[in-house]
């Protein structure tokens, strides 16, 4: 959703979430997402995830629709830390939302690209390089070299 704010339109199949959630708070998620209407895993599942050292996982997937959301939990990830604390809010058709800052949406974006393989992360990369003009340069190439993703980025530029 955020290269999308900050690129071009394209059709996604979910949305992407950096969750702040602790084991406590965990009954206010189950209390948000009622099981009448979202799968969401059960309680001591996601109590599990929140401890996850390195970075916790888990679905919310809307029962009527479809629509999905995956959702991490930052645990020691740096860069995690690092979007939710400058992390901004936009405007969106319904209102207002938080989203990662640009430049760890793309760092993000080289990560799932080395991961994966798959093109629409490059391209949303150049999306984004297009249309977003608040990217904090100096910043991205401190974490471009820190997750060492540069022969990634190299396939983006000229930008």
């Amino acid at each position: 959703m955020a290269a999308i704010a900050y690129g071009r339109p394209r059709l996604t199949l979910d949305a992407d979430l950096v969750l702040a959630l602790s084991p406590g708070l965990v009954d206010r998620l189950t209390k948000a997402f009622p099981s009448e209407e979202f799968y969401l895993p059960p309680e001591e599942v996601l109590i599990g995830e929140t401890r996850h050292e390195v970075r916790g996982y888990f679905n919310i997937i809307h029962l009527a629709t479809g629509m999905k959301a995956d959702c991490y939990l930052p645990g020691r990830n740096p860069l995690a830390h690092w979007e939710l604390k400058n992390r901004r809010r936009l405007a969106v058709d319904f209102g207002e939302a938080w989203f990662a800052p640009p430049e760890s949406v793309i760092v993000n974006k080289l990560l799932f690209f080395k991961e994966g393989g798959s093109e629409k992360h490059l391209e949303d990369i150049r999306a984004m390089l297009e249309s977003t003009t608040d990217i904090d340069r100096k910043v991205l190439a401190e974490w471009i070299q820190e997750l060492r993703v540069e022969p990634e980025w190299k396939m983006v530029l000229p930008f």
